[in-house]
């Protein structure tokens, strides 16, 4: 029974990869171009769901502070407190939520303390927390609200509370800049202690005070109007769309900024964490096609009296062509396997255990972040053989045209 070309091709290159010709046991190249394959896929899995996970982290815990959309003024002015402004966006599908905010720098006093700290005074509303899931961050106390005695309550960044000693209840005096130059210290901003907040981003977390908004509004806007609207999408909508939406009904002197525009340097610098991996990872894969292709050009070399004997029994150059590139192939195909099975293990190890510890740049309260995206997974593995493929295409071109003549004399 005559044996299918793509069968017999297949069935060579499977025995080629799996003993030495000579030594007659398993072929030690073979198995160290797979590794390299397996470890180049592995490193892959592992530093994309790295780099996804803190990517998630910090977007989400920027935008829990500075919410996905804002609107700015395009000028110094203050947004006016228009209702009907905000009620008109509220109408849009696109938007799920508003939130007008102000916000100004100030020197925060606790006299019962004698300390003082600089500080980014926020004042939002009662729904705030609750809608952008700062709520969830909350280490400690409620969100800002104002008390029975009248006192608004502040709610502070985990590390500026810690300035304070976490002194709930006791009294915090707000200077804004106009107060320094005021004999009577109008705009002086009073409130209580009432909760620390922690973001997971210390550039937040050393800084930022909660206010109630009529608090924030007596100090920096005391002739009204807002800093700016913080926009919630709705789920059904992506942020692009949301962005095109608002865009239509704002006026021109209001610009619609999204958190990436609005924190330019942290954008830039995750954008170049990922060229980073991309480029060591790129290495690692050059590496591996390298040593695939001198592995089976290796092979080559040792099969020439192999390959002469099947060119005498009437072999053509696509049997010979197809059996070193099926090698290439299954090179790929169980480096691209084990490789994923292995970069998954290795997300699970670092996320579930604290194999993995950072300096106090992030703040990662159970595990270390990671995201780990299907489609990167099988795109690495596909990447991973498409290259052993690749790698093999020239030694099994030479091969197919090696003279039978030569291969017999050896």
């Amino acid at each position: 029974m005559e044996v299918p070309l793509t069968t017999l091709s297949w069935k060579l290159a499977w025995r080629y990869l799996r003993r030495h010709p000579k030594r007659k046991r398993l072929a030690f190249a073979s198995v160290v171009s797979t590794a390299g394959v397996t470890l180049g896929v592995a490193a892959l899995v592992i530093v994309m769901s790295v780099l996804g996970g803190l990517a998630e982290f910090i977007s989400r815990s920027v935008k829990a502070v500075d919410a996905p959309i804002a609107l700015l003024s395009d000028n110094s002015s203050p947004l006016p407190d228009d209702s009907l402004f905000i009620a008109s966006l509220e109408l849009l599908p696109e938007v799920s939520s508003t939130s007008p905010y102000i916000e100004g720098e100030a020197v925060a006093r606790m006299p019962s303390r004698d300390t003082e700290s600089g500080c980014l005074v926020r004042g939002v509303t009662g729904s705030h927390f609750r809608e952008t899931g700062l709520d969830t961050m909350l280490i400690w106390g409620s969100p800002p609200l104002v008390q029975e005695d009248d006192l608004p309550g502040a709610v502070l960044g985990i590390y500026l509370s810690e300035d304070f000693m976490h002194s709930v209840g006791d009294t915090l005096l707000f200077f804004p800049p106009s107060a320094f130059f005021s004999s009577a210290r109008t705009g002086v901003g009073r409130a209580v202690l009432t909760g620390s907040v922690e973001t997971g981003l210390p550039v937040n977390d050393r800084k930022i005070v909660y206010l109630p908004l009529e608090t924030a509004s007596r100090m920096f806007l005391p002739g009204g109007g807002y800093t700016g609207i913080f926009v919630e999408p709705s789920v059904s909508f992506t942020l692009e769309q949301t962005v095109s939406a608002l865009k239509r009904v704002v006026p021109d002197s209001v610009n619609v900024l999204t958190w990436q525009e609005r924190n330019p340097a942290l954008y830039a610098s995750l954008q170049l964490e990922r060229m980073g991996a991309f480029a060591a990872i790129l290495l690692i894969t050059l590496v591996a096609s390298f040593n695939i292709t001198g592995t089976i050009a290796r092979s080559v070399v040792e099969r020439r009296r192999d390959i002469a004997v099947l060119k005498a029994m009437g072999a053509g150059r696509q049997l010979i062509l197809k059996v070193f590139l099926w090698e290439g192939l299954l090179v790929g195909l169980v480096g691209a396997v084990s490789g994923i099975i292995l970069g998954l293990f290795g997300c699970w190890l670092i996320a579930s255990t604290n194999l993995i510890q950072l300096p106090d740049v992030y703040s990662f309260h159970d595990s270390f972040p990671m995201k780990i995206s299907f489609l990167a997974v099988f795109s690495a593995g596909g990447a991973a053989v498409l290259t052993s493929l690749l790698a093999a295409l020239l030694p099994a071109i030479r091969a197919s045209g090696l003279e039978p003549t030569k291969g017999l004399r050896q």
